[in-house]
C-alpha cells in the first residue's frame, strides 16, 4: 500500500479505490491519501445513486468517509503499518 521510490519519494495505493505518488515524506503521501480517498467516496456515491454496482469495499470507504477523517486516517494508517513493502 505505501512504498518509498528510488528517489525517495513516497506512494500509496488503495487498491481499486485511489492512489497518489511521488510525495516527498509518507505524512505528506498520507494526507495526499486522505484527500484522494475522500474524492473517490465522492465518486463512489454519484455511481451508487446512478444505479450502477458498487462493490463492498467501495461501500466501506463510503461509510469511513461519512464517519470523518479521523476514521479514514486510521484505516490508512492500519493499512500502512501492515503494508510489508514499506522501508
Amino acid at each position: 500500500m505505501m512504498s518509498r521510490a528510488d528517489d525517495d519519494t513516497w506512494t500509496l495505493e488503495v487498491p481499486g479505490i485511489a492512489s497518489t505518488a511521488g510525495h516527498p515524506a509518507p505524512e505528506w503521501a498520507m494526507a495526499k491519501a486522505l484527500e484522494a480517498v475522500r474524492r473517490a467516496s465522492t465518486d463512489i456515491v454519484r455511481r451508487w445513486i446512478s444505479g450502477k454496482p458498487v462493490t463492498a469495499v467501495e461501500q466501506q470507504v463510503v461509510l469511513l468517509v461519512t464517519r470523518g477523517d479521523a476514521q479514514v486516517y486510521a484505516w490508512l494508517e492500519a493499512a500502512f503499518a501492515e503494508d510489508p513493502k514499506r522501508r
